[in-house]
């Protein structure tokens, strides 16, 4: 007799794990559990786990199969038949506008690179496995990161009155909020969707109007050095992730979502 699903979110207050699991925790069974204590768990072939947590060396530094957590777990899971699902990143694309899950791969940074690299290890020894390619998740973050976000440099330049930004402020991004993110999750997870997903608002937001949308902008000083900068903008098209999950958030919802995140942040 299978065991009722569970979800397992392996991390230690991770951003989206803090918010997938306030969100959902009435209506689904959800366990946290620290990337330490994985080795002393027992997982089930139903299970659906959520790796959240990364070593700092992943963001930073060459990849290393010691620093590569989704690489671990999945190893720790190839005798269980769970299901993975592994939050990967839009960096290990070459930037654009408009990019599909076949879209050309360039990782723009170290993240990046490793990202992809994880994503080729795990594949090679677990079939149940999803891979989450994330566009910029916001919301109010209230917790230091590992790997500095825009939020947190954002919030960051709240707290000093004083946000510095670079030419990138003028060029377009898919910011997704981070309850329209869980929303999503919980459809793929739902659907026992395996395979690689982009995951974003699909809208391109530059981040001159977001800040505008958070009613931020006659608050605080905004600055922005122009000093030569590669240029990188990028937005998803979301066709694949639509048809997976059946739903979809149109660009209106998007920005009253983030008109509340701006409320959480002005109070």
């Amino acid at each position: 007799m299978k065991k009722k699903r569970r979800i397992i979110l392996i991390g230690f207050r991770s951003f989206i794990q803090t918010n997938f699991y306030k969100l959902f925790r009435s209506k689904h069974k959800i366990i946290k559990l620290k990337f330490s204590k994985i080795n002393n768990f027992k997982f089930y072939e139903n299970d659906v786990i959520i790796n959240c947590s990364n070593d700092k060396e992943f963001f930073t530094s060459k990849y290393t199969q010691k620093n590569d957590r989704n690489l671990i777990i999945a190893k720790k899971l190839k005798k269980s038949n769970s299901q993975l699902v592994l939050l990967s990143s839009r960096n290990v694309y070459k930037p654009q506008l408009n990019l599909n899950e076949n879209s050309s791969k360039r990782p723009i940074d170290i993240y990046g690179n490793n990202c992809l690299i994880s994503e080729y290890n795990c594949k090679k020894i677990l079939s149940n496995l999803t891979i989450l390619r994330i566009s910029n998740i916001v919301g109010l973050e209230t917790l230091n990161k590992k790997r500095s976000s825009l939020m947190g440099v954002m919030i960051d330049g709240i707290k000093k009155k004083h946000i510095k930004f670079d030419a990138s402020y003028q060029w377009n991004k898919d910011l997704i909020p981070i309850r329209i993110f869980c929303l999503y999750l919980e459809k793929i997870l739902l659907n026992k969707y395996f395979g690689i997903l982009n995951v974003g608002s699909g809208c391109k937001i530059k981040i001159k109007n977001f800040i505008r949308y958070l009613n931020l902008s006659n608050k605080i000083k905004i600055s922005i050095n122009y000093d030569k900068i590669i240029k990188n903008e990028y937005s998803y098209n979301i066709n694949k992730l639509k048809k997976v999950t059946k739903i979809y958030f149109p660009k209106k919802i998007i920005i009253n979502e983030f008109k509340k995140i701006g409320k959480l942040i002005n109070k």
